[in-house]
């Protein structure tokens, strides 16, 4: 702890003559405007009746504790409509049937005006996929929500997800999923109110994947949706889970950047979902880390089949994911939700309490279902995304940082109603002395500092800055230790 302390005083010192200091300027030019934010893909806990542990009171009160913190600009929100609308025994449709976690959701963020993008995983059987039976008991539900229930925080619609791939019902057919999201569109018509407010999301397409059936890479999708349903869609929207290696050598966000270049003028694209996968040779490391703890818990009786992360436990994972947003914000992109913020899926969604998709922040029913109750606790990586999301308000101007070209240090900046905020991130195992030159004054800063042991952010909720009131006019000098990430910010 007082090595900690001690480091962060050492922020505001003058570094020593042998430590080598790296210019970097924090320019007023915007190279990424209007971001609309990042924040989770967060869906309505579906499963929890079958599973027999329907939420209560106690345990949304404990998640927005922490929501409340992150203040997420942005919410991906699925559902399957079987557990909602539909009736699968009676083939009926049933608007208020089990909506009332869905309903608790949608309140929390229309309150706390976060974007949603609301949608459906999978039409209610495969036999609907193309029917306009199911396209019209989604669009009376969307109606249902938005414009009789009052949810004008849903203002993007999925009508499926993942359609590129193998495992979807259409099976990177995109001729299909071009009618599909036209049979959207003309029954959204027929809601004039619900039209004025609601755009599709789309093409919901995985980066770096490609459906052997298909000559389609995911920059070719979205080209053919630019092309052809463009005035249909409000915001493009796809998913990412590239290897660490891919994201810390740049090849992520050369694959990035070439499918930003194919987004309209005037649109913005987001990762819907998004976090790391470690079956490339070049994360072998991470992956037998991975596997040997999946071997492990008891939260997942049969290991075949299992879809996990088992590295969200890591604290190392908070370092990736910051990673991941900077290069995203950098680079043209708008928003990045992960999946995902709570452990809320089983595989296939089959209601299976064995088999749960560990990928979250927490798992909310950890002492419920399997008495677990550290389960519940959360997971570091939790702390470093709420800096990304909390400092970085939907609305900011991602601006230009010149900077010589050093090894781990990635950093990005932007200004939200004249007020900064800079995230410093060093994922090399050298410490890194900084001069920013700032393009406007810090007039009552805080700083946090996401670092192995800083009990300043692990131990308190809400987490506390290591540092508060600081003020500098043009420079500040920083030091990052290894393995680290910082964020200064003017911004509440």
């Amino acid at each position: 702890m007082n090595k900690i302390l001690l480091s962060i005083i050492a922020v505001f010192m003058s570094v020593s003559c042998s430590s080598t200091l790296t210019e970097v300027k924090i320019t007023n030019s915007v190279i990424n405007g209007g971001y609309l934010g990042n924040g989770a893909e967060w869906d309505p806990y579906c499963e929890a009746d079958m599973w027999g542990a329907p939420m209560t009171p106690e345990m949304w009160n404990k998640i927005f504790e922490r929501t409340d913190f992150m203040k997420m600009s942005i919410v991906r929100c699925m559902i399957s409509s079987p557990f909602r609308y539909f009736n699968a025994k009676t083939q009926e449709y049933e608007k208020e049937r089990n909506s009332e976690s869905l309903k608790t959701l949608l309140s929390y963020c229309q309150k706390n005006n976060i974007i949603v993008m609301f949608g459906e995983f999978n039409p209610p059987n495969r036999k609907l996929k193309l029917d306009a039976k199911w396209v019209k008991m989604s669009v009376n539900y969307l109606n249902y929500l938005v414009i009789e229930s009052g949810f004008t925080c849903i203002k993007y619609y999925i009508p499926t997800n993942e359609p590129d791939g193998y495992w979807s019902v259409y099976d990177g057919d995109y001729n299909a999923y071009l009618e599909l999201v036209r049979m959207f569109q003309n029954e959204i018509a027929n809601y004039p109110n619900l039209a004025l407010h609601i755009k599709l999301a789309g093409p919901d397409v995985v980066l770096d994947y490609k459906n052997s059936k298909y000559d389609l890479t995911t920059k070719d999708r979205v080209d053919l949706a630019a092309k052809q349903i463009d005035s249909i869609i409000g915001i493009y929207e796809i998913h990412a889970y590239p290897g660490y290696y891919q994201v810390s050598n740049g090849i992520f966000t050369k694959m990035l950047k070439e499918v930003v270049a194919s987004v309209p003028k005037g649109k913005k694209l987001v990762l819907g979902e998004a976090g790391y996968k470690t079956w490339r040779k070049e994360d072998s490391t991470r992956n037998m880390t991975h596997l040997e703890k999946l071997s492990k818990t008891p939260l997942i009786v049969s290991k075949e089949g299992a879809d996990c992360n088992m590295n969200v436990y890591d604290f190392q994972y908070g370092i990736d994911m910051s990673l991941l947003a900077i290069e995203v914000m950098n680079n043209g992109g708008s928003g990045v939700c992960p999946w995902m913020l709570d452990d809320s899926h089983s595989f296939g969604d089959k209601g299976n309490i064995h088999n749960v998709k560990i990928w979250g922040m927490w798992n909310i029913f950890g002492g419920k279902l399997w008495k677990m109750p550290q389960e519940e606790n959360i997971r570091p990586w939790y702390y470093a995304w709420s800096l990304m999301c909390r400092y970085f308000p939907s609305g900011s101007d991602i601006l230009k940082v010149d900077m010589p070209d050093i090894a781990g240090l990635k950093i990005t900046a932007s200004i939200s109603d004249n007020k900064l905020t800079v995230a410093l991130l060093n994922i090399s195992d050298q410490k890194r002395f900084l001069n920013l030159a700032l393009p406007v004054a810090l007039a009552n800063a805080k700083l946090y500092l996401y670092k192995e042991g800083n009990r300043n952010l692990f131990e308190n909720m809400p987490p506390k800055p290591d540092k508060t009131g600081i003020k500098a006019e043009n420079h500040l000098k920083v030091e990052i230790s290894p393995n680290s990430l910082i964020v200064i910010s003017d911004y509440d």
